[in-house]
């Protein structure tokens, strides 16, 4: 189903006329939007909220909530169809890279050479470029809080926060763009590859800082369920990507046209970093200049350090840092693996980055998405108190994987060979490959299990300290001290790596389900309102997030709304309306 036909579920605002008389009128922040209208709640069971003892928000009864599993799912499906298609173009450029660069055949190098080289160099990049991110990664749980609060001014807070640290942070990590080729010399990979590599590197160069704000942007919008924007974008851009490597790697029509051959290897590098600028630019021009997507939510003064205190930014800082040691880790965990299956030789090098050139699209794009998915629904529930909600979505998320891999692995084992030829076309990697996809199946299936749960469940609840040290406590001597001892000690080969990895993610899924069954719910559903200065009248209103975008530019006049709306309970006319900063009276 197209994201245009995508049905809303709509919850009807009463007209003036419809109102109980001696009733102060709900309020509600819509522009150039009628009360009468049908207004898109695709949270229906949102319940009022309590002001407990001392004007704290109290967590409501788990026996009262009204959650529903069919709502939720087409939450996930309105929010997740979008995230997944534009995951899968963002892998799907990377891969295209990779596929251009294993058809190269120039007489220079064999295309084992350059898919290797290809590979050996986006891990390194991958490294430098990977510890930055985890300023943008963040914003999934905390937007998604944020909404959910009724605060949603502090979504604008965290992206700016997100854009700034990002930026800064990434600067020093260009610095090893320039020493790719000494750095996979000392470790021992073939000269001819390194110096391609290298090469190959230098030419990444312009992309991170623009691809990183362009992430910021992506998570702040489709956290608050607007993804719609990101796909068309991604996938316009999946296209022009390919064009641009047609071009810069063969020649294009200017092959036919004037004998042009292409710039060749370094053009797939080039193609990538102009998509990838010019995609957080189209984006930028049309959610901020062109539409203004972000007014809602953004904060009174717009850009303004008076917005970042020292306590926003402390838990700023509280939630992003762990993610740093968990990417920096992860990156490094898989990178550290490829090393050491480079130790098995060029053609071990060669299949794995073949396998991988394969399995990215589908992998990726749906770790990201379920992960932002449970991030963004864990984080709106304990937003608005509602710790049973986001225990019950957590679990249709996990459920939902399980599913998925099942269908992927009746798909592809049949059809092996047809899929791994479309990386490379090399009989003896092709050999190779193919006896590496039962275990690759497995453990692909328990890393996301782990990893949504870790970086999607734990991190929407404000978690992210757990990922952190499993990473480092667990990880870390069974991921790559396992293959180290299995690669260097007995001398095993690249089916054993694949199968160790697979009894390392199994045993990993016990220890993360058992923390995931110990967790008290309610008790983070009171930190996420804290961390979103939720005031005592804040836990009446109900925020709820737009995601269908098709019918959103209908009756708008010269402003645009956001998919934001707020109701206020109403307040009988005989009593006096509570006043946000007077003291609390029921201390």
């Amino acid at each position: 189903m197209s994201p245009q036909q995508q049905s809303e579920l709509e919850e009807p605002l009463l007209g003036p006329t419809e109102q109980t008389e001696g009733v102060e009128s709900q309020r509600v922040l819509l522009t150039s939007t009628e009360t009468d209208n049908d207004v898109e709640s695709p949270c229906p069971e949102t319940d009022d909220e309590v002001v407990g003892e001392g004007g704290q928000p109290t967590i409501p009864d788990s026996s009262t909530s009204t959650f529903s599993v069919k709502t939720e799912m087409w939450e996930m499906i309105s929010l997740g169809f979008p995230l997944a298609v534009s995951f899968f173009c963002r892998m799907g450029m990377a891969s295209t890279d990779s596929a251009f660069v294993g058809h190269i055949r120039n007489g220079e190098f064999t295309p084992e050479t350059y898919l290797a080289a290809a590979v050996l160099s986006d891990m390194c990049v991958s490294i430098f470029t990977t510890p930055p991110l985890a300023f943008n990664q963040v914003l999934n749980s905390l937007v998604g809080q944020a909404v959910g609060s009724g605060n949603p001014k502090m979504a604008g807070i965290w992206l700016q926060q997100s854009c700034f640290w990002l930026s800064i942070s990434m600067l020093p990590c260009l610095v090893g763009f320039f020493y790719v080729e000494p750095v996979l010399k000392r470790l021992g990979f073939p000269t001819d590859v390194c110096e391609v590599a290298g090469t190959y590197a230098m030419y990444n160069i312009v992309w991170p800082i623009p691809n990183g704000l362009y992430q910021c942007m992506r998570f702040y919008f489709q956290a608050q369920g607007r993804p719609n924007p990101a796909m068309f974008n991604n996938i316009i851009f999946l296209f022009v990507n390919g064009f641009l490597n047609w071009i810069f790697v063969f020649g294009g029509p200017f092959r036919y046209l004037w004998g042009w051959k292409g710039l060749g290897f370094i053009g797939a590098a080039i193609s990538l970093s102009i998509s990838r600028t010019m995609q957080g630019v189209t984006y930028f021009l049309y959610m901020f200049v062109y539409k203004k997507h972000h007014l809602t939510s953004w904060p009174d003064g717009g850009l303004s350090f008076s917005h970042h205190t020292i306590e926003r930014t402390k838990e700023f800082m509280k939630q992003s840092l762990p993610n740093l040691g968990t990417l920096l880790f992860s990156v490094i965990s898989g990178q550290a693996i490829t090393v050491l299956v480079g130790r098995l030789g060029e053609r071990a090098i060669a299949a794995s980055a073949a396998l991988s050139t394969v399995t990215t699209p589908w992998n990726g794009t749906l770790s990201a998405t379920t992960w932002t998915i449970s991030g963004v629904r864990v984080g709106y529930h304990l937003g608005r108190g509602d710790g049973m909600a986001a225990k019950k979505s957590a679990w249709m998320v996990l459920h939902f994987l399980s599913i998925v891999m099942v269908i992927v692995t009746i798909i592809y084992l049949p059809f092996q060979h047809a899929i791994l030829s479309i990386a490379t076309d090399d009989q003896d990697v092709l050999s190779l490959s193919i006896k590496l996809i039962p275990a690759m199946l497995v453990a692909n299936w328990l890393n996301l299990l782990v990893g949504n749960i870790t970086s999607g469940v734990f991190s929407g609840m404000g978690r992210p300290i757990i990922a952190t040290l499993l990473s480092f406590g667990f990880e870390l001597p069974m991921s790559i001290g396992g293959v180290a001892i299995y690669i260097l000690l007995f001398h095993g080969n690249l089916i054993g790596v694949y199968w160790w990895n697979a009894i390392a993610c199994a045993i990993e899924v016990v220890v993360v389900l058992a923390l995931l069954f110990a967790s008290d719910w309610n008790y983070w559903a009171g930190e996420a309102q804290r961390r979103q200065e939720a005031r005592p009248t804040d836990t009446t209103t109900t925020t709820t997030m737009n995601t269908n975008e098709d019918d959103e530019d209908e009756g708008q006049g010269d402003e645009e709304t956001a998919p934001l709306v707020v109701q206020e309970t109403s307040v009988p006319d005989d009593e006096e309306p509570v006043d946000d900063e007077s003291p609390s009276t029921s201390a």
